[in-house]
Parts: structure tokens; sequence; C-alpha cells
């Protein structure tokens, strides 16, 4: 793919997705839990890296949660992906399918520098070169949904008479990041990379007293506009021992600057005759932007790999919900969220071996257990809602030559996941989703003068 038409393609689709992602064109999902703090954490990841968030790297792809991952890029990609998701929302005495899905990510990732130091031995005056250390520096440009919020529910109060509330709320959080990683020698590299943060909380309840004699209806719109700057600090250190490869990951992520704007609007309506009337408009104000905080996050991850043949990694994330303090949410009671991750990869390297006619085909498939930052009380009893995950995955390379004889591939990804969050107990709600994903890895060389015609 060219250069102009890569950027232009990117440019246009950018605002494409900050508008999707706002409205009911990103339909991620429909759970009550996504009603608390920020909304439904998305784990948004590139689609081959599973859940190796922090320590997988290759000649075409990175992680989006630690920028050193960078370090081993070898040519320019452009990644994108789509996400068809189909959930059961189960309570007591109710159940309730949903469909949704959208736009997963956008990414573009580029060499930036490749250089080497020459280093230097001095013996009896005379100035030998031992060796060159090469120096890395790769580039990414993304966005994807950080956090989602889709709900619809009804909740009944017979004290001291019968009331209704209907609740529902939609919108997110979005991360346009801008990442670095600097590849030092063979063995090190660090990454930094910074996301601006932005999107919609919408929540709009209505009230009802059914039994009235003349039925009005209370409509509560609350909308918070939020943005902000997160920031994500990451380490890799990588080595070869015999025939195994091993690779050490590790990112620290904290956020600055975040700030929102609230906005309300209140109305009465009556009902009768098989008609909705305005009443009155009780309240319609809107509020400055105010800074809020939102608590930092680190983790750290080791990859085994086997020859080229297959490789595992294990994956810790934790972030300090429990310190999450907003404004805009001064009720809300969040807990400390973690999750551990396991992947396994088939043919884990994503570029095509030399001496081989063909390209493998990966396989992958991984397990994820999470902590959410969801606490529930009901009857003095707290419960911390809990989430687990599995996925299974493959990989169709297609391969092709440069002018100057050199294999580039592309590859479209397909991936399977299926989550089950919550439980029954306590009055709760037990959710079961299946989520399918098609990713593109589309690979380039870019800035490369052609020595010849």
């Amino acid at each position: 793919m060219k250069l102009r038409k890569t950027i232009s393609l990117f440019g246009m689709l950018l605002p494409a997705f900050a508008v999707l992602s706002q409205s009911s064109g990103q339909n991620f999902t429909i759970s009550p839990y996504s009603n608390f703090g920020l909304g439904e954490v998305t784990n948004a990841n590139i689609s081959e890296a599973g859940y190796n968030h922090h320590t997988y790297s290759g000649s075409y792809s990175h992680s989006f949660m630690n920028p050193a991952t960078l370090c081993n890029l070898q040519y320019t990609t452009f990644d994108f992906g789509l996400n068809l998701k189909q959930g059961l929302i189960q309570s007591q005495d109710a159940k309730r399918s949903f469909y949704g899905g959208g736009l997963s990510y956008l990414n573009l990732a580029f060499r930036t520098v490749n250089k080497s130091i020459p280093v230097y031995t001095d013996s009896a005056g005379v100035k030998k070169k031992k060796k060159n250390i090469p120096i890395h520096w790769n580039s990414s440009l993304g966005i994807y949904p950080v956090t989602t919020i889709g709900y619809n529910y009804t909740a009944e109060d017979t004290t001291p008479f019968l009331t209704r509330a209907l609740h529902s709320g939609k919108g997110g959080i979005n991360s346009l990041q801008f990442g670095n990683g600097i590849g030092i020698g063979k063995n090190i590299a660090i990454g930094y990379s910074a996301s601006y943060l932005f999107g919609q909380i919408s929540d709009r309840s209505v009230f009802t007293a059914p039994d009235s004699a003349d039925l009005m209806l209370v409509d509560d719109e609350k909308s918070v506009y939020i943005h902000g700057l997160q920031n994500q600090l990451g380490i890799l250190y990588q080595f070869q021992l015999d025939s195994t490869y091993h690779k050490f990951g590790a990112s620290l992520k904290w956020f600055s600057a975040m700030a929102a704007s609230r906005q309300r609007f209140t109305q009465v309506f009556g009902y009768s005759g098989g008609s909705v009337s305005s009443v009155d408009t009780v309240l319609d104000n809107s509020t400055p932007y105010e800074h809020f905080s939102v608590p930092s996050a680190y983790g750290f991850g080791y990859n085994f790999q086997w020859r080229k043949k297959w490789s595992i990694g294990l994956d810790y994330y934790h972030q300090r919900w429990g310190n999450y303090n907003a404004f805009f949410q001064q009720n809300q009671k969040l807990a400390n969220r973690t999750d551990y991750g396991i992947t396994f990869i088939l043919n884990p390297v994503d570029e095509k071996l030399a001496g081989t006619k063909r390209m493998a085909i990966p396989f992958r498939m991984g397990a994820r257990f999470s902590n959410t930052q969801n606490v529930f009380t009901n009857a003095g009893v707290e419960t911390n809602i809990q989430e687990q995950s599995v996925f299974v995955g493959f990989g169709i390379p297609f391969v092709r030559r440069y002018y100057n004889n050199e294999v580039l591939r592309s590859m479209i990804n397909f991936r399977v996941d299926y989550t089950t969050r919550g439980t029954l107990n306590n009055g709760l709600v037990k959710e079961q989703y299946l989520v399918g994903t098609i990713t593109f890895n589309l690979g380039d060389i870019w800035f490369q003068r052609r020595k010849f015609d």
C-alpha cells in the first residue's frame, strides 16, 4: 500500500471511529455492570497478541500495553479489526439476548530511526572498532476504545407506593495513542506512549408512578464529557539461550490532566389519552470542566519460545480502581482490578522464515481471569464481580516480494472469544458473551528509495 493512500485512509477512518464510538454504531455491550466507574474495560489490543500484553513483539506487530514491544518492528504495518458480539444476560427471573459489535482498533506502526553506534578500543594509541551497537527507534499511531458503556434495565420500588425507574446509558472512553519504542542493542528496549483520551458518558432515567390517577413522568438525562492524557512507560528484555528465546516485559501507566464537564436536562411529562405532553423543564444546565483522578496501573509478563515452533506467555496487570475519585460519581465504591492471562501460540514467528517454501499458519489460544473493579453490596454482603475469558484463533498469511526481492507478508487473523462475567447470587446478573473478530495486518516498506528502475 502506498504512503499517501495509507495516510489518507487512516485520516478518513479516525473521525469515523470517533463518531461511531459515541453512537449506536459502536455497540459493544448492554451490561448493567458498565454503569459503574468509566464503564466496562475493553482490554483492546492487537488481536494476534492474545493475552501477551507485555511481551508480544514481532517484525509486523506489537502490543498497545507496552510501547517497548515496538523495538522488533522491521516493516511498516497497518492494522485494523472488526468484531461481532453475541451475548446472553441472565438474572433470577429473566433472560435477555444481545447482538452488537463494531470497529476494534486502527493502528499504523513504522520504523523511525535505524542506526548503529560504533564502539572503539584504544590500544597503544591505535583506535580499533570493536563492535556496533544497533539502535532501533520505531513508532506507532493508533486509536481504540478503552471503556464502553451500554445498559438498559428497569427497577421497581413498592415503598411507600409503586414507582418504576427505567435506566439506560451509552458511550465510553477512546484513546488516540502515539507510541515509541527504542531498542538498544539486541537485548534491551524501552518505550513511551502518550494517549489523548476523549469520550462521553450518558445516563438517562425515566421515573414513573404507574398507579397514580394522573400519570406523570420525570425524564432526567445526564451527560459527562471527558478528556485527558494517558502515559505509558515500558521495558522489554529479551535474549536467546540455546534453542530457546525469552522475553521479560513490564509497563507503568498513569493519567494526567483528566477533566470532565457535566450537562443535565430534566423534564416532567404528563400521559393522558394515549399521548405524552411536556409539562415543565425542571433543570437545564452545564458546568465548566473540572479535574478528576484516574488510578495508575502496572503490569508485567514473561514469554518462553522454543525454537521457532511454539511459545507460551504469562501476563499480569493491576489497576488501582480503589483510588478512583471523580466528582461526577461520588457515591460509587470500586475495587482494584487484577487480570491474569496465559497464551499459547503454535508457529509464533510473524514473518516467513528463510529457506521455507511457505509461511506456517499460526494457531493461538489462551485464557484470562479477572477480578474486576465492580463491587456490589446487598443486605450487607459484598460481591466482587469476576470475569473469565478464553479464546482460540489463527492467521492466514499472504506473502509477496518487494522490488528488491525482499519477502513481505500480510495476514488476516480470525479469533473467537468466550467470556463469562458475574453471578446469580445476591440478586446479581450473570453474563455470557461470544465475540468473533477479524483483523487485517498489512505489511509494507516505506521510506526506501529504489537504486535502479
